[in-house]
């Protein structure tokens, strides 16, 4: 068995797949740095989350272009295509900043749409959306985790919390430009410890196009739709609500 194939046959028992490097260090510093101009531009478009805990972005895209490899990354546009197949499709797309925590720390476990029980049979690999969380800071035990529960979509049922053995959950360590794809039915969230720093990271949602939109909240900019390069407008051709107002009417 290749290493493709081995990556493939662990995403189908777990439901996730950790891969080093799927961003490389230029990749990671211009994240970065779009992101520090962005802060000190004061765009309204950061939001609180988490009673002040979170900050986050959905139209990093719309204003930072080096933002897109980000969206469609190279290195794992074979595996997404494997999963979802080939009606791959972008959903979301944000810019979290988890910040230093002195307080208690917490983990609030949730499945992304309940799992999607009502959009039917289960689909190859159980995934009915998949999503990608890159990391942007070096993230160790020290620091806040993206972690998850393995195997918790895989089955035919989607049991609730309870369940599981949370001692089994996987708090995924990794150095700035690793990549978390998962299942986003499985059960997941941030891991936030005691810890001085922030944590910086890049989430993105994929589905297929003859599902429904995952959210309403990025807005992806023409020069993705009307691409030259015919995979990635495929990629951007099932928009959401708010990028189709933007079609057809801007």
């Amino acid at each position: 068995m290749n290493a493709f194939a081995e990556q493939l046959e662990r995403y189908a028992r777990t439901g996730y797949l950790v891969v080093p490097g799927a961003l490389d260090a230029v990749q990671v510093e211009a994240a970065n740095d779009a992101i520090d101009r962005d802060l000190a531009a004061g765009t309204p478009f950061w939001i609180e989350r988490e009673e002040g805990h979170v900050t986050l972005n959905v139209h990093m895209l719309l204003a930072h272009e080096e933002m897109d490899v980000t969206m469609r990354p190279p290195s794992l546009v074979p595996l997404l295509e494997a999963i979802l197949g080939p009606e791959v499709c972008a959903e979301e797309h944000s810019v979290r900043i988890r910040r230093p925590h002195d307080g208690e720390p917490y983990c609030r476990w949730h499945r992304d749409g309940g799992g999607w029980p009502r959009l039917g049979p289960r689909p190859p690999f159980s995934t009915h959306y998949l999503s990608v969380a890159y990391y942007l800071s070096d993230v160790d035990a020290t620091t806040h985790t993206f972690s998850l529960i393995p195997g918790s979509a895989q089955g035919g049922q989607l049991p609730p919390l309870d369940h599981y053995d949370l001692a089994t959950a996987h708090h995924v360590e990794g150095e700035k430009g690793t990549a978390v794809l998962f299942n986003a039915g499985m059960f997941h969230a941030g891991n936030v410890r005691r810890s001085p720093v922030e944590r910086r990271t890049i989430h993105i949602y994929c589905g297929r196009r003859s599902a429904p939109p995952i959210s309403n909240y990025t807005i992806f900019p023409r020069r993705l739709w009307e691409s030259g390069d015919e995979a990635t407008r495929r990629y951007y051709e099932r928009p959401n609500a708010i990028t189709r107002l933007l079609m057809e009417r801007f």
